[in-house]
């Protein structure tokens, strides 16, 4: 495998284990419990009522990152204005539904888009890359979202030099998994479909957009993700290091 496409959230970025971990802590803050699961729930169903949900569901930028994307990027101006209202109603209601302190809830949405902005890799990231780029193989970063919550992660956790090539569907107008991302990738190194393998923990996005592309497919279990047999990937892995053998087929 000459070109190896990463998708980023949950893959090399601990991503769900930090938002559960800050609205834990923000929950045993204001006296309640199963604040990430209330948080989770109204965010997602006040999410699909944004008039720019079709276009956030096509780049996969989640309700959960609406908490605390900045939208600083040229062009979402409306979705900066739209955003605040939205997070403090999240967590009005989730904080209603619990019996919580509703009054709180513009402050837990402040210190959630504050505390969230945690970047930490898994402990293999670093020893996987360092083996890849030293058998010769280009890196390819492939991630859903909206670019400065993307660029921000990639560059908070110390990435940013890491890709001979960063894809992020906010920039490009389509997301995983449509294959056509997928094929930009092999395009700009004018490699073919059996000469890559793509690397992610979603089997929606990540597996099944590799498998349409034609490309090879490593599911990584990070354990929050149910096994969908409807995609299934060419190899299952918990530590990425056990994708290294594909190196030499």
């Amino acid at each position: 495998m000459k070109l190896w496409l990463l998708d980023l959230d949950d893959t090399l970025l601990v991503d769900h284990r930090v938002s559960e971990e800050v609205l834990g802590r923000l929950g045993q803050e204001v006296g309640v419990e199963g604040l990430p699961q209330a948080v989770r729930r109204r965010a997602e169903g006040f999410f699909r009522q944004a008039p720019f949900y079709p276009w956030a569901e096509r780049i996969g930028h989640s309700a959960l990152e609406a908490l605390w994307a900045r939208y600083s990027t040229p062009g979402l101006e409306a979705l900066a204005a739209w955003a605040w209202p939205f997070r403090e109603r999240v967590f009005r209601e989730a904080l209603r539904e619990l019996g919580g302190p509703v009054e709180r809830a513009r402050e837990l949405a402040e210190a959630f888009f504050q505390e969230r902005r945690r970047y930490p890799l898994f402990p293999e990231v670093p020893d996987f890359l360092e083996a890849l780029r030293a058998k010769g193989a280009i890196l390819v970063l492939l991630t859903n979202g909206v670019p400065d919550l993307q660029r921000e992660k990639l560059f908070g956790a110390g990435l940013g030099e890491a890709f001979s090539l960063a894809l992020v569907s906010g920039e490009v107008g389509l997301g995983k998994p449509d294959p056509r991302l997928f094929r930009m990738a092999l395009c700009a190194f004018d490699l073919a479909p059996g000469e890559a393998v793509m690397v992610g923990d979603n089997p929606e996005r990540d597996i099944q957009g590799a498998l349409l592309a034609g490309l090879r497919a490593v599911w990584v279990d990070r354990g929050h993700r149910p096994k969908d047999p409807r995609y299934p990937a060419h190899l299952e892995v918990r530590d990425l290091r056990e994708a290294l053998p594909l190196l030499g087929v």
